[in-house]
């Protein structure tokens, strides 16, 4: 057995240092970094979203980088934007940490799927070999119809056709390869793009509320009631004339900045104009 000395006061063996090893600290992420910001100034998230408008299990989702629990990228953008602002800290390297999330997310790489579909076995292709000699026969059978009844042109065109059957092809039929343009083909139509001065309007309904849109216009291009839970992105020229019912329980994104519907609701009905 071997004797253990002591060591000078400090001093410290490898096994002591490997015993003591701290943990790594987790990665940081855009949640985390709002979450430490708010709990460092003795904020609550009921302090949150009555400040900046959204509801706590957005918040809490947030915080939890649970993003796929919210409407949408442009909507993540926008809450970190505000709750950011709200905290009196740098917006920018938390979306440069959301780009990286959202990167490593759409590079990974998924095992495909097992359908179920069963592989061709060996013997599925000397399984079809009664049906190519049957396909073939009825071939020369037709060639000989033709013949005997003295079809202008027939003997030949079918006698062509049963000299270039191949298997799993049907007597008759032009391969596709030997399908030709006698005329060039048009060119297609160019595909619509959007305008550039087309923008979007993202609305979030936790409760029904009826929403009406009219567009630079003045036509009305969304008018309907939607119901709690939902999600609609409209899409027009600005500015936007909006007519919102419920107004409290509804989120409006415009771009990537959510729109504060309170200095314009009364009567729980917000009517404004957005450029």
């Amino acid at each position: 057995m071997n004797e253990v000395k002591d060591l000078p006061e400090g001093q410290q063996t490898l096994d002591v240092v490997l015993d003591q090893a701290v943990e790594p600290a987790p990665a940081l992420s855009p949640g985390r970094c709002l979450r430490e910001a708010r709990e460092s100034r003795g904020m609550s998230i009921a302090d949150v979203t009555h400040a900046i408008k959204f509801s706590p299990r957005q918040i809490e989702a947030l915080e939890r980088d649970d993003f796929d629990s919210l409407p949408g990228y442009t909507f993540v953008r926008g809450i970190i934007r505000s709750y950011a602002k709200l905290l009196r800290i740098e917006e920018e390297p938390l979306l440069a940490m959301l780009v990286q999330q959202k990167l490593a997310a759409d590079n990974e790489v998924h095992a495909p799927l097992d359908t179920g579909a069963e592989l061709p076995l060996p013997g599925d292709f000397h399984s079809r070999l009664p049906l190519l000699a049957l396909l073939v026969a009825l071939a020369a059978v037709a060639v000989a119809a033709a013949s005997y009844f003295g079809w202008p042109g027939s003997a030949e065109k079918q006698k062509a056709v049963a000299a270039n059957v191949s298997p799993g092809q049907v007597p008759g039929q032009v391969p596709p390869t030997a399908v030709r343009t006698e005329q060039p083909a048009e060119k297609a139509a160019p595909l619509p793009s959007l305008s550039a001065d087309i923008r979007e309007l993202v609305f979030v309904f936790a409760d029904k509320s009826w929403v009406e849109v009219k567009d630079a216009t003045q036509k009305v291009i969304f008018a309907q009631n939607n119901a709690a839970g939902t999600r609609q992105v409209v899409s027009g020229k600005p500015p936007f004339a909006l007519v919102i019912g419920n107004a409290a329980y509804v989120q409006l994104q415009y771009g990537d900045k959510p729109i504060d519907l309170v200095p314009y609701t009364k009567v729980e009905v917000a009517r404004l104009n957005l450029e």
